[in-house]
């Protein structure tokens, strides 16, 4: 898989090349929950030539997730179970990085191939411009389908 070259790239959002190996070779087959964590930017990190229009950064994530599960959701075949806001720390240290977050995204894909075929694809690659510009840090977690 090649490397973004997005102006506003921040390599501490994507994932290693040995992290997508991983994902490839190893695991279970079918269908995988995919844990996002996001913690957004007050004003969305567009590269100046990019044209777009000062949005906050949840605006600007907001656009990348139309992108997964509109643009690219023949490849995708991506379906949001929650989108929303963290609200409370119920358990942990409240403000600590480890809790400081701002949303949850939880994504079923029908196999990890079909993340990762998505991953892949041009219009893809094309909206992580959305993706840079809206988060500040992001954790994201494969997690089984659930049941």
């Amino acid at each position: 898989m090649a490397t973004p070259t997005h102006a506003n790239l921040d390599p501490g959002i994507d994932p290693t090349r040995d992290q997508v190996r991983a994902l490839r070779d190893h695991g279970r087959a079918g269908p995988v929950v995919m844990l996002n964590l996001l913690k957004f930017r007050a004003t969305a990190n567009y590269p100046a030539a990019s044209g777009e229009p000062p949005v906050s950064g949840r605006d600007a994530y907001a656009r990348y997730t139309h992108a997964f599960t509109v643009a690219v959701a023949h490849i995708s075949h991506a379906e949001v179970l929650y989108e929303g806001p963290c609200e409370q720390v119920f358990i942990g240290m409240a403000g600590s990085p480890e809790t400081d977050w701002d949303g949850v995204l939880m994504v079923r894909y029908p196999s990890r191939q079909h993340f990762l075929a998505m991953m892949a694809d041009a219009g893809y690659r094309d909206a992580l411009v959305h993706r840079y510009a809206g988060l500040e840090r992001t954790v994201l977690i494969q997690c089984g389908p659930g049941g």
